[in-house]
């Protein structure tokens, strides 16, 4: 890893992201994490790792700020801003790829009111 990039966690799902946390600062929250986003699979819940800039961090805090979740998942999803990830969440990992892909996209929650 990079001197500049720091590692970043949190859970993304058909919502876009749940939670984004600096990953070395939160090591005791990644069990509880992984164990969440498996229990959420209908909304196509996913545990994501990701090395990000300070800049980079900082523009997804400000969209997570602002409520832009979607958004924010979007930009973990583009090659041009995101070199690599990780995803874990459940032991079927074609599953969590496949969600991976799919996601944000509210309307794959099947409790979702579309309010």
């Amino acid at each position: 890893m990079s001197d500049d990039k720091k590692k970043y966690c949190g859970i993304a799902d058909a919502h876009g992201l749940e939670s984004f946390f600096s990953k070395d600062e939160n090591e005791d929250r990644v069990g509880i994490l992984i164990m969440r986003a498996s229990l959420n699979r209908q909304r196509h819940a996913v545990y994501y790792e990701v090395e990000l800039t300070q800049e980079q961090a900082d523009e997804i805090n400000a969209l997570l700020a602002d409520g832009d979740y979607i958004g924010a998942c979007k930009l973990l999803h583009d090659p041009d801003f995101v070199e690599s990830f990780g995803i874990a969440g459940g032991s079927n990992e074609t599953a969590l790829t496949r969600s991976w892909e799919m996601i944000p996209d509210p309307s794959l929650d099947p409790y979702w009111s579309g309010e």
